[in-house]
């Protein structure tokens, strides 16, 4: 059957939540949901989350929201942004500014809707109505006359279908991601502590000692980062240059050396893809900073505590004054080691709070020097202890990797299925038509 050119008005409606009172809030009950709740297509919970005591939930019926309602932010930075309610949030009350897309008519799939609200096109379609006239700000009416091409109502259903088979997988890796970066954490505090030893045997109480990072093995050596240095196990630690050498914005080009700042490190790996650069002519006038393979790296301004080792550099990369370089001797400390230490919960909450001691959020590679470490003198034992760790993070790695291909598959899909340019199968659709009849047949 043939798509017809529409807009949204008179297939769905806009609502609006409650304008709830303070004096109503609890600290337990019903969750208040509210824009910064919208989070990757989903809501999530924030600190400042409100709550309304259960006994309320009958005045408030009409803003109850339950599991797959379709919500949208209506003002603010993140205007249009877009989430569902998931069961973790059912119930909840909708509070004042998030929409509540509903489907007013048979003829519409909500589920279509969302998956068309939510594509990249659309999405630039409302911020452009929600810009338009300075302040980002979303109307009903700017919803509702969103134009789109309407398939018949099987067909919304298929396409919605295979859509959302893809949120799903996409869900579920990211919930397996959530379990391996857990798993990483107990494996990290509890290896790298000695208290469990590469053999999965726990030490006993007596075997350990009582340390700035809680109980570790009494067996490992216990010091300051600076004596690893005296000790030549760190044989360098440097960051970029500061003052009139730092390189401005207009020398930037794009290629070349890797310019790192503490915003180009996640999750354990340094972005030289997409970092700013400088030419090597430029970076080889430049004094100190200039960072090799296998050296490690910490932020240590404005955003703290972000590690990882350097695995690409051609022949090095440039620091900037945010990020400090440990070069390390392997025969004596392996760099795995040192990278998954300074990711050890216990080591970054002491890291923040030296950092916080700055109005900057900042600490010099002075104070770094004075931060504890321990470890086994031992480097095959070092290598036993972050085996395991590796492993979770390669597949971590592995799903963020499979999440990614899951986001372009989407992407590709929506573009051609939310447009008509590719149609499904007759057959395929034609189990939604049966599906859509039945459905008619027990309303009767």
């Amino acid at each position: 059957m043939a798509w017809t050119e529409t807009t949204l008005k008179g297939f769905v409606s806009v609502e609006s939540g409650a304008a709830f009172k303070s004096e109503e809030f609890v600290d337990q009950g019903i969750p208040v949901v509210k824009i910064a709740n919208i989070t990757n297509n989903t809501l999530e919970p924030t600190k400042g989350d409100d709550y309304i005591k259960e006994s309320d939930l009958e005045k408030y019926e009409s803003v109850k929201l339950s599991q797959g309602d379709v919500l949208i932010a209506m003002s603010g930075n993140t205007t249009c942004k877009m989430g569902r309610v998931p069961e973790n949030f059912s119930p909840s009350l909708l509070n004042q500014r998030v929409g509540w897309i509903k489907p007013v008519t048979d003829e519409i799939d909500i589920d279509f809707v969302y998956h068309l609200l939510v594509s990249e096109t659309y999405q630039n379609r409302l911020w452009n109505y929600a810009t338009a006239t300075g302040q980002p700000n979303l109307s009903p009416r700017d919803i509702k006359r969103i134009a789109f091409n309407k398939p018949p109502k099987p067909e919304q259903t298929a396409i919605a279908t295979i859509l959302s088979k893809v949120d799903d997988a996409i869900e579920a890796t990211q919930k397996s991601i959530k379990a391996a970066e857990k798993l990483k954490k107990a494996l990290m505090q509890n290896l790298l502590t000695g208290k469990l030893k590469p053999d999965g045997t726990w030490r006993s109480e007596g075997e350990l000692i009582l340390t700035k990072y809680g109980s570790a093995s009494a067996d490992w050596k216990y010091c300051k980062i600076n004596d690893l240095i005296k000790e030549d196990y760190i044989l360098k630690v440097q960051d970029g240059n500061h003052g009139e050498s730092h390189p401005v914005s207009a020398e930037f080009v794009d290629e070349g050396i890797p310019f790192v700042m503490a915003s180009d490190i996640s999750k354990g790996y340094v972005d030289t893809k997409n970092c700013k650069k400088i030419t090597k002519q430029r970076a080889d006038k430049l004094r100190i900073g200039f960072a090799k393979e296998g050296d490690v790296l910490l932020s240590h301004k404005a955003s703290v505590g972000y590690t990882c080792i350097v695995e690409e550099a051609d022949p090095y990369i440039m620091l900037t004054p945010q990020v400090t370089l440990y070069r390390v001797d392997p025969a004596k400390l392996i760099p795995e080691y040192l990278l998954y230490f300074f990711q050890l919960y216990t080591f970054q909450v002491i890291l923040e709070g030296f950092a916080k001691q700055s109005t900057r959020n900042y600490i010099g590679i002075t104070n770094q020097k004075k931060l504890w470490i321990y470890l086994p003198d031992s480097v095959q034992e070092q290598s036993k202890l972050v085996e395991p760790i590796r492993k979770v993070d390669k597949e971590i790695l592995d799903k963020q990797s499979k999440i990614k291909s899951l986001q372009r598959l989407k992407k590709s899909l929506m573009q051609n299925l939310l447009t008509g340019k590719v149609r499904l199968p007759e057959e395929f659709i034609k189990q939604f038509e049966v599906e859509e009849n039945n459905k008619e047949v027990i309303a009767e």
